[in-house]
């Protein structure tokens, strides 16, 4: 079982993250719009273990800003393009003890965590590099997290919400 841990995005930006989408030629776009905590692993057999120890994981609600859309990877050969989200205290802090919490069960992060909403990879690197595009301020509650199955196909990834993590301040 493919799983990460992330922060969905609200129905109502989906929208506005295609318009940043549509600003970039021959992005592979996905469809489905979320900040990954935590990228778990593809061989994941059980996750009652990993369900019960993010249960014990205590947050208040806070919100986000999504910035500006950019390209990542290799400057010369862009993997795919991203929203950058401005990191504040409570968000570091949850993906902090996301990875805290997980890291006893063996689920150690080898990536130093960066606030971001992937909008699409490119399948082969584009003839014209891309440049960034300015977003316009737009902000989103967090009240949840999620554990997510994700299915990779032809078509791009398809997820499955396994669990959901409330707002729990103790």
């Amino acid at each position: 079982m493919r799983l990460f841990i992330a922060i969905p995005v609200p129905a109502d930006l989906h929208r506005y993250c295609r318009q940043l989408q549509s600003r970039f030629d021959g992005l592979k776009n996905v469809n489905d719009f979320h900040l990954t905590l935590q990228f778990l692993g593809d061989d994941i057999e059980n996750p009652d273990q990993i369900i019960d120890a993010l249960s014990q994981i205590k947050f208040g609600p806070f919100e986000i800003e999504m910035g500006d859309a950019l390209p990542f990877g290799p400057k010369n050969e862009p993997r795919g393009v991203w929203i950058e989200c401005k990191e504040n205290s409570a968000l570091n802090q949850l993906a902090g003890q996301v990875r805290q919490t997980l890291a006893p069960l063996g689920y150690e992060s080898d990536k130093p965590f960066r606030a971001h909403i992937t909008l699409g990879r490119y399948k082969l690197p584009p003839k014209i590099n891309p440049k960034k595009v300015s977003g316009t301020p737009h902000y989103f509650r967090v009240d949840h997290f999620e554990l997510i199955q994700s299915h990779l196909e032809e078509g791009g990834p398809r997820y499955k919400v396994l669990q959901k993590f409330l707002v729990n301040q103790g």
